[in-house]
């Protein structure tokens, strides 16, 4: 099955050198729609529908948070990854509260995208070189470890703690402590976990 994808960025010399190396990554790949504005964003991923939208952050008219968070309405299944020059926090935190699925820096390697297109078909965030840094920020200290944010993520899917074990080749009762040091670290009561959101653990992050 091909992955259809969709190319948001103001400079045609950037769509066309992106829809070109995806092309030549993997011929499973279509290329549905370019677009130079957030309206146009919009427009597309309204008619297109593509599996993931490559989106510029700071564009004419309609930005790309804008565009995101109007996405994230109009198309829910639609998903966003961000390639864009600006790494300033504000641009971070703005596209992955919108709704964005990645966020990766134009100058990063091309392989880099090919693993945030994998990464977020798959259900995940992927966050590149640098960015996670720059959305914490400011941020706590008493951080989840990595298998804490793979439960975490786990949970806001929806999924139980013996699946969550089966999947992770974890006992049930290792599931459990890691779901006590979660609520711990994040101050989460126990009656509020099943509104956890994949949103939230963007959030997490920032």
């Amino acid at each position: 099955m091909s992955i259809r994808i969709a190319i948001i960025d103001d400079h045609q010399l950037v769509r066309d050198g992106l829809a070109s190396l995806l092309h030549d990554l993997d011929t499973d790949i279509e290329i549905v729609g370019q677009g130079a504005n957030g309206a146009e964003a919009v427009l597309i991923a309204e008619q297109e529908k593509p599996d993931i939208m490559l989106m510029d952050v700071a564009m004419p008219d309609i930005n790309g948070i804008d565009a995101t968070n109007t996405i994230r309405e109009v198309a829910p299944d639609v998903r966003v990854i961000a390639v864009t020059m600006h790494a300033e926090r504000s641009f971070v935190t703005g596209m992955l509260s919108a709704g964005a699925m990645g966020y990766i820096r134009k100058e990063s390697a091309f392989e880099e995208i090919s693993t945030a297109i994998e990464e977020v078909i798959d259900g995940r965030i992927h966050l590149g070189a640098g960015i996670k840094e720059i959305a914490n920020t400011g941020g706590r200290t008493d951080t989840l470890s990595a298998r804490e944010t793979e439960v975490l993520t786990m949970i806001a899917e929806g999924k139980k703690t013996r699946e969550i074990a089966a999947e992770l080749f974890l006992s049930e009762k290792t599931v459990e402590t890691h779901r006590r040091q979660i609520s711990r670290k994040l101050k989460i009561k126990t009656c509020f976990w099943r509104n956890w959101t994949i949103l939230n653990i963007i959030k997490y992050f920032l």
